[in-house]
């Protein structure tokens, strides 16, 4: 029995969906890049906040998912996550936090300051294989 999900996801070419993955831990970050790249997206990744501005000024226009470790969005008052919200290129693009099961807080703060949505490490191919639904039409 086929649920409507299931039609509207194969309708959906994830290799035209671009997505910045920004994570302080390469070995996650490798890993995460690869589940995202099994789910055919075209992914930018980076490893330090200096790459994560560097890259929001130059790819985060044609950026269509930010997915974010949340210790790189939430540091120094949210800082990151706050210039992503007041800048017109990039407000309208969904920030889904990648984070662990005790920095829930943290999580929940960056949620009230605007992010789309948040996932629990660690990532499993499924619920990648979902990002998709944050695309704005």
């Amino acid at each position: 029995m086929d649920n409507g999900k299931n039609i509207v996801h194969s309708q959906i070419d994830c290799s035209k969906i671009r997505i910045l993955l920004c994570d302080v831990n390469p070995e996650s970050c490798q890993e995460i890049l690869s589940l995202l790249c099994r789910c055919s997206y075209q992914v930018v990744a980076v490893w330090s906040a200096r790459e994560m501005y560097e890259t929001l000024n130059s790819e985060g226009p044609r950026a269509h998912i930010i997915l974010a470790e949340v210790n790189l969005l939430m540091s120094n008052d949210a800082r990151m996550l706050r210039h992503i919200m007041r800048e017109k290129q990039l407000q309208k693009i969904p920030v889904v936090i990648i984070t662990t099961r005790d920095q829930v807080s943290i999580t929940i703060n960056g949620l009230r300051i605007g992010a789309a949505d948040y996932l629990v490490k660690p990532l499993h191919h499924d619920e990648l294989s979902n990002l998709w639904m944050h695309v704005q039409k």
